[in-house]
């Protein structure tokens, strides 16, 4: 992913050794170039302004790699490269390196990129989900004592949260074959993200799946007519209602299906009968609201959140600690009561406004191991 952000870092930094593709008959046109490994290009237009697309199809454009048939625009891509490859670098620190965090800035300053990496950064999300896997069983282990793998899976839990959120507003045609293979034996879009049992981690969990849009409501009703664990049937019925909320020609459909699961779900054995009547009840509610509704004041005053995520929008203290399946003051679950207002903020609005408060965020290990706590010992068996 780095690579291919530095292209275009490359290519933004010097736009006119690009604009050599073009004839003094087309001057007036834009230059499209199709970026190497990824279906995306960058626009030049004639003004210099650059503009990152999507290709869908067959692509339009003009290949980078068969423009380097002139040594000199070959040397001097390369020499642009090593600077464009540190600065890449430093974008993503922020977004990887233990202990780091991102400003909103620093979000953007990737983000706005997301056409060229969004696929990347979701293929990223998957193999750290597979990693974070491997984790539970040390974590949950050492979740009864002390902290250490515990610790490095919620740095883990952030870094998927980042790159789900960069590729967010991907396309549902983009995301589709993704969706065939990342649900696969049960597995969930959101999964790994609502696991990790906060509000934050969450809603980042229900932007993907909305980015997943419909073809992910098959893999989540058949989780919710099989699952016996409690959080897993959670997991699926957040997943179908941020669809539904995101994709209102699905809601009604939605709606049907989770109110004839929760007349359902008594006939077979679940760990935990209190907790999946409350996920069903307040995913049946919300749906019930009016298209556009918002979250209740309670519940966002609850969370730290305004109504307009003025401030630090969605990257509160309180949405990196609380559980999702709080009850919230409505009665309804905190994750549900709070997904309208996930849903309207934008990718950035998940992070605060400035650097300088980050630092109101960061988790002391006592709040990590409490997290671990009730999310791995107060339900052994999933």
């Amino acid at each position: 992913m780095a690579d291919t952000l530095a292209i275009g870092i490359a290519i933004e930094m010097e736009p006119a050794t690009w604009e050599r593709i073009r004839t003094p008959a087309e001057s007036a046109r834009s230059a499209v170039l199709n970026i190497p490994g990824v279906p995306a290009s960058i626009e030049i237009e004639p003004s210099g302004r650059l503009r990152p697309l999507r290709q869908h199809g067959v692509p339009v454009g003009e290949d980078i790699d068969k423009l380097m048939i002139s040594e000199g625009l070959r040397s001097r891509l390369h020499g642009l490269r090593a600077k464009s490859g540190d600065i890449a670098l430093d974008l993503l620190a922020p977004f990887i390196l233990p202990g780091r965090f991102p400003s909103r800035a620093e979000f953007q300053s990737v983000f706005r990129w997301a056409p060229l990496i969004e696929l990347l950064a979701y293929a990223l999300a998957t193999r750290y989900l597979t990693a974070l896997e491997d984790l539970r069983e040390r974590a949950r282990a050492d979740a009864n004592s002390g902290f250490g793998a515990g610790k490095c899976y919620c740095a883990i839990a952030h870094v998927i949260a980042h790159f789900v959120l960069m590729s967010s507003d991907a396309p549902e045609y983009r995301l589709a074959e993704a969706a065939r293979s990342s649900t696969l034996n049960g597995w969930s879009p959101s999964l790994g993200l609502t696991r990790a049992r906060t509000v934050w981690s969450a809603a980042a969990g229900a932007k993907l799946a909305v980015a997943f849009g419909p073809t992910a409501l098959e893999c989540y009703l058949r989780t919710l007519a099989t699952a016996h664990h409690a959080f897993r049937i959670f997991d699926a019925l957040f997943g179908l209602t941020a669809i539904a909320l995101g994709h209102d020609h699905a809601r009604e459909e939605v709606l049907q299906a989770i109110t004839r699961h929760a007349q359902m779900v008594g006939d077979r054995s679940v760990d935990d009968i209190d907790c999946v009547t409350l996920a069903f009840r307040s995913a049946i509610e919300v749906l019930k609201w009016r298209t556009g509704e918002h979250s209740p004041v309670a519940a966002l005053d609850r969370l730290g959140w305004s109504r307009d995520h003025e401030g630090d929008g969605l990257a509160s203290p309180p949405a990196f600690r609380l559980d999702p399946t709080e009850t919230a003051p409505n009665g309804m679950m905190l994750g549900f009561s709070a997904l309208p207002a996930i849903l309207r903020a934008s990718p950035a609005q998940h992070y605060p406004r400035s650097k300088a408060r980050v630092y109101r965020l960061k988790l002391r290990e006592t709040e990590m191991l409490q997290i671990a706590r009730r999310g791995w010992l107060l339900q052994p068996t999933e």
